[in-house]
């Protein structure tokens, strides 16, 4: 008994340290660009066919959000009993997920010619079940036409979509909450100017209260921004 219950443990530290920080562990897949009492930002990106590691990610709930059209992409689970595999179709940029937020241990391996990008927001006062439901944004279909809708709401969170214009000046209102803004880009991506906005992972996300950046059009046609808000009662 002695012997099995020493293996048990021996195998269950095993598991536990072959699982990472998955910055620490994959610098070339995942970056930080955000940490804030309400946020966690994490910059993603998938090479063409790249598989990642075994590693772990947070079980606060969670919004991510499709930086470019991709296609397929597999995540293997293993931090559960019985492990499972899950393919997650392909994306189109501007589309978010909301998830209510779980223990995640995966690895990834992306089943495409196109590289995959996007945000994982992960929102550290919402523990797991905060949120109730699982939510699917889709991405607007063109023509954009500028505006701004409301993409989600909740009695905590509240995700608009503004449609700035192709020139002039974005006339962005932060209201009295936490937020954060999210800018798409406005063209499909090459595979190698994917892995350019990656170096610049920091330019996708802005917090108006602490940088107070308007955006202005480039000419090139509209473009989106998502405008993330913790709502407080």
């Amino acid at each position: 008994m002695l012997a099995r219950s020493l293996l048990v443990l021996i195998l269950a530290a095993a598991t536990a340290s072959a699982a990472q920080n998955p910055v620490k562990a994959f610098p070339q897949n995942y970056k930080v660009v955000l940490d804030s009492p309400e946020f966690s930002v994490l910059r993603v990106h998938y090479r063409p066919h790249e598989n990642v590691g075994l590693h772990d990610h947070s079980a606060y709930s969670t919004i991510y959000v499709y930086l470019n059209d991709s296609g397929p992409v597999r995540f293997q689970h293993s931090e559960e009993a019985k492990p499972f595999d899950i393919v997650r179709p392909p994306t189109h940029a501007g589309a978010f997920r909301v998830s209510p937020g779980r223990i995640e241990r995966h690895s990834v391996e992306n089943l495409s010619e196109l590289p995959s990008d996007y945000l994982r927001i992960e929102l550290k006062r919402f523990p797991p079940g905060t949120i109730a439901h699982e939510f699917r944004g889709s991405a607007p279909k063109p023509p954009l036409v500028p505006g701004t809708t409301v993409a989600y709401a909740s009695p905590q969170l509240r995700i608009d979509r503004i449609i700035c214009p192709s020139t002039g000046d974005c006339q962005l209102h932060y209201p009295n909450h936490d937020v954060i803004l999210i800018r798409i880009p406005n063209h499909a991506l090459s595979a190698q100017e994917s892995e350019q906005a990656y170096k610049r992972a920091d330019e996708a996300v802005i917090e108006p209260w602490h940088k107070g950046w308007n955006f202005t059009g480039d000419g090139s046609g509209p473009y989106q921004i998502l405008r993330i808000s913790i709502l407080r009662p």
